[in-house]
């Protein structure tokens, strides 16, 4: 199946091929990194095989910097809008993370997961029926 996104103004457009939604994992995460990222209390995005993802229009800009723990991490976006597409780490291997607000029809992909909840946002609730993982362990 193929699953379409893009940014805000519409000068970026991606597509997703999966053979079956379990081919994507869908998390969200309460790192200090993905919310000053997203500007929002928490970050959300679908992990995909990078060979899955192709940008059909338009071409990203890439901005490289340290996670906060010293791994490289890269993420697109639209330079037009700023509008966040995809990042990865240099750990991520053959995968690549997609902005789920960037997808077009981003229920199709629910969440199966949450990291680093034990800095999630008190006022918060805990998402019921996924994982839960208070911290990761490099």
């Amino acid at each position: 199946m193929i699953h379409t996104g893009g940014c805000y103004c519409g000068e970026i457009r991606y597509e997703i091929d999966l053979a079956s939604p379990d081919d994507a994992r869908t998390s969200i995460c309460h790192c200090k990194n993905c919310r000053k990222w997203t500007g929002s209390a928490f970050g959300i995005t679908t992990k995909v095989l990078r060979k899955a993802f192709k940008i059909v229009e338009g071409k990203t800009k890439e901005h490289v910097s340290d996670n906060g723990s010293g791994t490289e991490l890269h993420r697109e976006f639209c330079e037009t809008c700023g509008s966040g597409i995809l990042e990865y780490g240099a750990n991520a291997g053959d995968f690549t993370y997609i902005n789920y607000g960037t997808l077009d029809k981003p229920d199709q992909l629910p969440p199966k997961g949450e990291f680093f909840c034990k800095v999630r946002a008190k006022w918060l609730p805990e998402i019921p029926d996924i994982f839960h993982k208070q911290e990761i362990k490099n």
